[in-house]
């Protein structure tokens, strides 16, 4: 839906999306395009701005190459986006959000197995990652471009680009008018649409989405959520069906946390508060203290994974905040096995 400032001034934001669209068709045509050097390139992208799901897919993604090709090094390339850093960092699992931004910290900490660099040209990025791993020149390794769809300065082996189906019923329009960063015509250029947020209740959206686009193959990426994971230390997990007939106050820095939101509402507790924050929000001392006195009365206080590696830093074990969790989702992505069997052609 436009809101009604758009409405108000959508003579101007047409234009303005008509220049944008120009420009991002003069840097997809002109562009000239670099490869890595022996990898195989896997770019995971989306077609709108934020919350689609695309950290947790992209974990997935690094899970499922790892146990299918274990011998083969996986390094995911990002750009950062929100960090303060400069130049090309590697990540590890105490480095500084700020620096690094938030969605490589957490892609770290869930893939110890693989090597996450951030900085803005990726080309240089993967390079420091083969000289500082000492990677053999005719080694392979998956090199994984995270929110690399609208990159256009790498060639790739696969392009997978996640669609929201969360906000299939909703009319999009192209930036500035909408969110889209493109628009959905330009799944011709992607091998794997997937289709993020999946659950029983948008299959019609969809399949009216596929007949309309004609996507070349679809996988459905289905989130779960499993357990609540303190962000005190030393505090003890606990399964998310112990949110029943509690009450929660829950908060989120999400492009779209509708879907983190009704998934809390799902375990049918006896009240749920909410709380919305800009997308990659930086929490400060005096945002936990304002969000602990709103919910003085809540049985939990539940955030994102997401938000969760930036809050725990500042939470360290303070046994004032044993009733501040992250809600700890499990990802299913149906038939993957067509997508290995995709990959394998690489090897």
């Amino acid at each position: 839906m436009i809101s009604f400032g758009r409405i108000l001034f959508f003579p101007i934001l047409f234009l303005l999306s008509l220049v944008y669209r120009i420009l991002f068709f003069l840097d997809k045509s002109f562009k000239k395009k670099k490869t890595l050097p022996s990898s195989i390139t896997i770019s995971v992208g989306n077609f709108s701005v934020g919350g689609t799901g695309k950290t947790p897919f992209t974990s997935h993604l690094a899970k499922l190459l790892h146990s299918n090709f274990p011998n083969i090094p996986i390094v995911i390339l990002s750009r950062g986006y929100g960090s303060s850093g400069k130049g090309t960092r590697r990540v590890g699992e105490n480095s500084s959000p700020s620096v690094i931004g938030d969605e490589p910290l957490l892609l770290k900490k869930n893939l110890p197995f693989a090597e996450v660099y951030v900085g803005s040209n990726r080309y240089e990025s993967y390079l420091q990652f083969r000289s500082e791993n000492k990677i053999p020149n005719d080694q392979k390794v998956f090199a994984l471009l995270d929110d690399g769809f609208q990159h256009h300065a790498l060639n790739r082996n696969l392009d997978l680009v996640l669609l929201d189906c969360t906000k299939l019923s909703k009319l999009e329009f192209v930036l500035p008018l909408g969110l889209l960063r493109e628009s959905y015509t330009s799944v011709s250029r992607a091998n794997f649409l997937i289709a993020s947020k999946f659950s029983e209740e948008y299959e019609g959206y969809l399949s009216k989405w596929i007949r309309k686009y004609k996507p070349s193959q679809t996988l459905r990426f289905r989130f779960s959520p499993q357990r609540l994971v303190p962000l005190s230390s030393g505090s003890p997990e606990i399964s998310v069906k112990e949110l029943k007939g509690r009450s929660i106050f829950c908060f989120a820095g999400l492009g779209n946390p509708s879907s983190f939101y009704s998934s809390l509402k799902d375990q049918n507790p006896s009240e749920l508060k909410t709380k919305s924050y800009p997308d990659h929000y930086s929490y400060t001392k005096e945002d936990l203290t304002q969000i602990s006195e709103k919910a003085s009365d809540q049985n939990y206080i539940i955030c994102t994974e997401k938000d969760g590696v930036k809050i725990s830093s500042l939470i360290g074990s303070d046994k004032n905040f044993s009733k501040w969790f992250y809600l700890r989702l499990e990802t299913v992505l149906e038939n993957e096995s067509e997508l290995i069997r995709s990959i394998r052609g690489f090897i």
